[in-house]
């Protein structure tokens, strides 16, 4: 069934076109010719047979193309760089001492404006990434005691780095 229909539709598309550019040669020729064949059959022709009747066409029409504006582009603008206003670490608060015995951090970020598409976060804790993606947050379990050292940046879809900000901080824990 599948086959007769695209068959019938490729048989519809060569038989308009072999009409067009039938007309198409008519358009160009300055005679035409009409005749019937044995079977019945109408033939268009710009050569004469017998019986055939000449047909008297009508000029073309023609529209003379007035001058088109010219095209001029436009300088190329740069693109404009994404620009963040503030982005830093809002917990823990730099220099900050923490006490927490179990080691666990909550590090938490303020972006303004908000992180745009195709943009990350790569957050790193002394030196290691703890996360990269779209989150302004991350939790930390069963950290050292001592200093850290925290720095997060804004990279686009290139890697390329937009912004970043740093901040440090001190576990206290107790000794065991």
């Amino acid at each position: 069934m599948r086959y007769s229909v695209i068959s019938y539709a490729l048989q519809m598309r060569l038989t308009i076109g072999l009409l067009l550019l039938t007309f198409m040669g008519f358009a160009i020729a300055e005679t035409v010719y009409k005749s019937v064949d044995e079977n019945g059959n109408i033939i268009f022709t710009d050569k004469p047979s017998k019986d055939a009747e000449e047909i008297k066409l009508q000029e073309l029409q023609t529209i003379k193309n007035p001058n088109p504006a010219k095209y001029t582009p436009r300088p190329e603008q740069p693109k404009q760089e994404a620009s963040y206003k503030t982005f830093l670490v809002s917990n823990p608060a730099d220099g900050a001492g923490l006490r927490s015995n179990s080691g666990n951090v909550s590090i938490s970020l303020s972006l303004q404006p908000p992180l745009r598409s195709g943009h990350k976060i790569i957050i790193t804790m002394d030196g290691k990434e703890v996360s990269k993606g779209s989150t302004t947050s991350v939790s930390l379990q069963n950290l050292d005691r001592g200093s850290h050292n925290i720095t997060a940046s804004v990279i686009d879809g290139n890697g390329k780095q937009m912004i970043s900000t740093s901040s440090s901080f001190s576990i206290l824990r107790a000794s065991q």
